[in-house]
């Protein structure tokens, strides 16, 4: 078969401490998936628990052992993946197959707890750097960087320590970022920053698409308060400074809170910021999802162009899983 973005060939290597096992010719299913909620990307793949020259797969590969996958579309392969091996599971009925399920590096962030310090004044670009040096981790920035108050991170994981600082910076400029893991270093970008933009179209290569609408998460007003700035005025309530609405009129109050900065004195920050939460999420939010014939090089971030049923124009892709196996993707999808 020759390898053509309709048609792409995968290969699957696995490399443990004594041998490295092409798998690529056996693979019964493979399966990538970018979870919204996830910072790690995941590959599975079954193959058949076959023997080598002493052992079965199954004792020959062991959890922590490496895996990596490639593509080819036409040329040359190009590597969509590394990973660690981080579950095993082997069926013992008539097929025998043996799963494997690998995430990238930063399942380990997910996994790993700490506690941060940063004195006020920090970029957001040296924090994240600080952090990931902490753990062993190569960071690419490429996103918004900003002045910090002081942070105090306790007893979070490493990577809900990385989102709480992206996180803010969300808040303040507006930019929503991915996280993505690119040949072992951590990459951070603004969404849809790819230079080729795919298609997805009705009656040719969008298969389904569903829409549902809701009201949860949305926040149509925003309550500014003053932070306390001793230890004896914490005993007291907050004082609340201003509010800034949204559209409660149609929607209803949902309220968010925020804490003015002390420097902030007239509240020109948060105000800001508040305007920003309720343009992100002062309207219903549109779950969105299209599955489609399969494209291996569209990834979480990516934005993406559309009309497929009532998706129409430009989206970005907040969550993906491709069944490489047969040939399908089923995309997340958020307005751009």
């Amino acid at each position: 078969m020759k390898a053509s973005l309709v048609q792409p060939v995968y290969t699957c290597i696995i490399k443990t401490n004594k041998a490295a096992y092409n798998v690529s010719n056996v693979i019964t299913g493979l399966t990538l998936s970018q979870n919204e909620e996830e910072m790690a990307q995941s590959v599975s793949v079954t193959i058949p628990n076959l023997k080598d020259s002493y052992k079965y797969l199954y004792n020959n590969i062991s959890v922590r052992d490496s895996l990596y996958l490639y593509c080819n579309t036409g040329g040359e392969n190009h590597e969509i993946f590394r990973g660690t091996i981080w579950d095993k599971d082997y069926s013992s009925d008539v097929t025998k197959d043996l799963t494997l399920t690998a995430y990238d590096r930063l399942i380990y962030l997910q996994n790993t707890k700490d506690n941060f310090f940063f004195s006020k004044g920090k970029s957001t670009e040296s924090i994240i750097k600080s952090i990931c040096k902490r753990w062993g981790v190569k960071v690419n920035f490429r996103y918004q960087s900003i002045k910090h108050k002081r942070m105090i991170l306790r007893e979070e994981t490493v990577a809900d320590s990385i989102l709480q600082v992206l996180d803010e910076v969300k808040k303040k400029t507006g930019k929503k970022y991915v996280i993505s893991c690119e040949k072992g270093v951590l990459v951070i970008r603004k969404r849809g920053y790819n230079s080729t933009v795919y298609s997805v179209n009705y009656k040719e290569n969008a298969l389904s698409q569903n829409t549902r609408v809701t009201m949860d998460g949305m926040i149509t007003k925003v309550a500014i308060y003053r932070e306390q700035e001793s230890e004896s005025s914490q005993e007291k309530p907050p004082k609340k400074v201003t509010v800034v609405k949204g559209n409660t009129k149609k929607y209803g109050t949902l309220q968010e809170i925020i804490i003015r900065d002390s420097e902030d004195k007239k509240s020109t920050q948060a105000k800001k910021e508040a305007k920003e939460i309720l343009k992100e999420y002062g309207k219903p939010f549109y779950d969105r999802t299209v599955e489609a014939v399969d494209n291996p090089y569209i990834k979480k971030g990516h934005k993406i162009k559309s009309n497929a049923g009532a998706l129409e124009g430009y989206y970005i892709v907040k969550g993906i899983e491709h069944d490489c196996m047969n040939g399908i993707m089923s995309l997340e999808v958020e307005t751009s």
